[in-house]
């Protein structure tokens, strides 16, 4: 299994020196009800899938989302981890709820943000910004109606900021990003073993069980499931 190491809260060396991580995790079980055991091997991101090219890795388990491009060169399993951006105010602001009332209002975020261009097609007015921190004080001071994070960033925020008057306003429609294991082409026994192993994790709790561990919340659920 490859994966970055470097990569907290999905793949990294804790205080010991040993390699943990969200995705470790994930290995490690998925490996257990296969009857097998997960041996890592460590490497820099842009050389984990060409591992799996050459055969030198079975998979990358490594918060590697599903893309176009990446689908034509591997099956991936099921899904197991989901990730969205929200937009996020102060727990007092009833204004903002859903993406027109964006309109003349002003939003905290980097200027290269993914959404920085469909932010200003709603009608915001963009407040630049360098880092989470700087973000989250406009909005608490203000100086700023909203901002924007993946969920992942808001609930470790929260971990660490409990009593923070922040809340979630909406999710930005269609910016759900889901994560997988990529299986070489032809390996349909392997893919199917693992979609078996992960739809068993999901039944008996450890996948939430390990979002709730790693990111304080249930992120192995998509968000458009009915």
């Amino acid at each position: 299994v490859g994966v970055e190491g470097t990569y907290p809260p999905f793949t990294y060396h804790d205080d010991n020196g040993d390699l943990t991580g969200f995705d470790v995790e994930i290995a490690k079980a998925v490996a257990e009800k296969l009857g097998v055991e997960a041996e890592f091997s460590e490497a820099a991101w842009d050389s984990l899938l060409a591992g799996v090219d050459s055969g030198r890795l079975d998979t990358v388990i490594n918060c590697v989302s599903i893309t176009e491009e990446r689908e034509e060169k591997y099956d991936f399993s099921n899904p197991y981890f989901f990730i969205t951006r929200q937009i996020i105010v102060g727990t007092d602001n009833d204004e903002i709820k859903a993406p027109e009332d964006l309109d003349n209002k002003t939003i905290a975020v980097n200027s290269t943000h993914s959404f920085a261009g469909w932010f200003e097609e709603q009608g915001a007015t963009i407040v630049p910004i360098d880092a989470v921190g700087e973000a989250i004080e406009l909005v608490l001071s203000g100086r700023a109606d909203c901002t924007s994070f993946s969920s992942i960033v808001l609930a470790d925020y929260l971990k660490e900021h409990p009593d923070a008057a922040l809340k979630v306003a909406f999710e930005i429609p269609d910016s759900e990003e889901a994560s997988a294991i990529p299986i070489r082409k032809n390996e349909a026994r392997l893919l199917e073993a693992v979609n078996q192993a992960l739809e068993d994790l999901k039944a008996d709790g450890t996948l939430a069980a390990l979002s709730e561990k790693y990111f304080g919340s249930d992120y192995t659920t998509s968000s458009t499931a009915q």
